[in-house]
């Protein structure tokens, strides 16, 4: 077992328990969290003790964004990045991507790990106009010109986009943009986010999704839009989790997070590596034919926030806002108390509104009310100009945490 044989990380936490283990004996081996992996490499950068293969084996490198201090490092052999590229390629081809397409992509070559895209699309044949993030002008011009008919980009560019359009009076339709994959954050699977962009375009939105640490691309969700399939089969072993790290069984119903095993991993492979992601297994019966478990995130485990008891995900206020476009955009984010995620009601929520709107004065308690009725919990809505909120050119924090008096 390479694991066992090379990685320094996995041997002091593991120890002898590493040695025989089976698929059958997984959950009984402790969790591996992103705290984990990181305090082993800030010990002894650049790699520390997770690395398992000599240096001189890692061929590419990508970078975390640094949120929690010490951006940290991503390792990968030439065998890793096949790996990888296979598990993007059956994904991206669930979504419909195909050799016949033309995709622009807004996902940069690097440093995050989203940069792989490009070699997926290269590995499935299809056309490649990349651009990357905050280039609104060049991806105007692309569509303008004819270039591509698909675009691969997160929720938050294309929220932007609709709304940019609409307020030049730009009718995106006559663009020919057929296939919109959204990524690199939640939203994309709302339904009321993804109607308007639907609607704006006159395309079919899928979503695609993975996690920096195992494999970027693991779920596709194909034109039948019931879910993103997963699609590292063979390569990443899942598992379902519940609160309390007990074991959900993948069906259709179930709820958990998402934990994950590399099979093949070299330079940096993980055990039942805690992915922060709460889903819900939607079904393993597509119409597409495809076998494999479907899922629909809830959200990130670390950016929940608890009211009077009850659990609440950005994206399920995300997907109330979403209902009053186009009077607001679509992006929200919750302010929330840094030190605890007991939030006493009413949680602030700021919505943003787009550039030179003049809202009525009743949206806030509009939607306020609706997320009450909804939610089960009171929010203090307050609207944020577009200029204000922030760039919408790469992804969105649904979450900022902020110490008292901040």
């Amino acid at each position: 077992m390479h694991v066992a044989q090379r990685s320094e990380f996995y041997r002091s936490k593991l120890g002898s328990d590493l040695e025989g283990t089976s698929l059958d004996d997984l959950a009984q081996l402790p969790f591996t969290t992103k705290k984990d992996l990181h305090n082993a490499q800030q010990a002894g950068p650049p790699f520390g003790t997770h690395l398992a293969v000599d240096p001189a084996a890692v061929k590419r490198i990508y970078q975390t964004s640094g949120s929690s201090g010490r951006p940290s490092l991503i390792a990968l052999t030439a065998a890793d990045i096949q790996t990888w590229r296979s598990i993007g390629s059956r994904s991206y081809f669930a979504t419909g991507l195909h050799p016949h397409n033309s995709v622009l992509t807004t996902f940069g070559a690097g440093p995050f790990v989203a940069g792989h895209t490009h070699g997926v699309i290269e590995a499935l044949g299809a056309g490649s106009v990349p651009v990357g993030p905050g280039d609104t002008d060049r991806v105007i011009a692309a569509f303008e010109a004819g270039l591509v008919d698909t675009m691969l980009t997160t929720p938050s560019f294309a929220l932007y986009l609709v709304d940019r359009f609409t307020r030049a009076g730009v009718d995106a339709r006559t663009f020919g943009i057929i296939h919109l994959i959204l990524g690199g954050e939640p939203g994309g699977g709302l339904p009321p986010i993804r109607a308007t962009i639907e609607a704006a375009f006159g395309a079919t939105v899928t979503e695609a999704m993975g996690l920096g640490d195992v494999s970027p691309s693991m779920f596709g969700e194909c034109p039948s839009q019931q879910g993103l399939h997963f699609g590292a089969g063979g390569l990443v072993w899942p598992e379902l989790i519940d609160a309390d790290g007990g074991q959900v069984p993948l069906e259709a119903g179930a709820e958990g997070e998402l934990v994950y095993t590399h099979l093949q991993r070299e330079a940096m492979p993980v055990v039942r590596f805690r992915s922060g992601d709460h889903v819900a297994i939607l079904t393993t019966d597509c119409p597409c034919g495809r076998t494999s478990f479907t899922i629909r995130v809830a959200g990130r485990v670390d950016d929940m926030f608890i009211v009077r008891g009850v659990n609440v995900y950005p994206s399920a206020v995300q997907a109330v806002a979403g209902e009053f476009v186009p009077a607001v955009t679509g992006r929200i984010r919750a302010i929330v108390p840094e030190s605890t995620v007991s939030v006493t009601p009413p949680v602030p929520i700021e919505v943003e509104i787009p550039e030179g709107a003049k809202p009525s004065p009743d949206l806030p308690g509009l939607i306020a009310d609706a997320i009450r009725s909804r939610l089960k919990f009171r929010a203090d809505v307050r609207l944020v100009p577009q200029a204000d909120f922030g760039s919408a050119e790469y992804k969105t924090s649904p979450v900022v945490r902020r110490g008292a008096g901040s």
